[in-house]
């Protein structure tokens, strides 16, 4: 019994401190591996950080975005560029017309003064109707004088001031009384050729009314286009020349 219990105490004195050592470098092994871990944490944060700062982002430039006209703007641009147009047009339109009818209207003063002198000349120097016809040329003559002096000034407005007054109210009354006067004086040529029978009288009479005649339509004409050129404030000038 006594044998048993002295192997007891000698297992238990050489077991002891085996069980410690083990004891001591398991807890050994689990510090170094913690350490490890701890320093290959620290390892690879270091890599990263120095791997951001030794490189340097460079940000792309942003591609700005081409905006395409949409359909509603490219009509709307077509509808201003075909109003433009006819707005042009319809100018270039009025020009030619006011060219035409200024031509008209100083045709119509040459062939007519023209007219007149040759008249004097002819029929007026021969007997009979001649004086009557010589009368009525030198009547035409001047008044031809006094027609020309009022286009000019018509024609002497600008487009500005036809803008914000309008016309000359009192010129183009000045023209029709001078358009009636052409058409009594028409009238006067028109009995003359009753009193004749010379070809050459008649046609030399006939010549001159035609010419009167197509003068009046070319003043009436003008006459028209300028009455109705009242400005935005020839309302006001209207009220003073009353």
């Amino acid at each position: 019994m006594k044998k048993y219990i002295v192997m007891s105490f000698l297992f238990l004195l050489v077991a002891v401190p085996v069980l410690a050592k083990g004891s001591t470098d398991t807890q050994g092994q689990q510090g170094q591996t913690a350490v490890s871990s701890q320093s290959n944490t620290s390892n690879t944060t270091g890599s990263q950080t120095g791997n951001n700062q030794g490189t340097t982002i460079t940000a792309s430039p942003t591609k700005k975005a081409t905006v395409s006209p949409t359909g509603n703007q490219v009509k709307n641009a077509n509808e201003v560029q075909t109003q433009n147009q006819g707005e042009d047009s319809q100018l270039s339109v009025k020009t030619q017309e006011s060219e035409q009818l200024n031509q008209a209207v100083d045709d119509s003063l040459i062939k007519v003064s023209d007219q007149v002198k040759e008249l004097i000349e002819t029929t007026g120097a021969k007997g009979g109707i001649g004086q009557e016809v010589k009368e009525i040329a030198q009547s035409q003559t001047k008044l031809q004088d006094e027609i020309v002096s009022n286009v000019a000034q018509l024609n002497s407005r600008g487009n500005v001031a036809k803008f914000f007054i309008g016309s000359d109210k009192k010129l183009i009354k000045s023209m029709e009384q001078k358009m009636e006067q052409n058409r009594l004086m028409i009238k006067q040529l028109e009995e003359l050729k009753l009193q004749t029978k010379n070809s050459g009288d008649l046609q030399q009479l006939q010549e001159t009314i035609d010419l009167m005649t197509y003068q009046n339509t070319s003043l009436q004409n003008k006459v028209d286009k300028e009455i109705k050129s009242n400005g935005m404030f020839g309302w006001l000038i209207n009220l003073f020349n009353k």
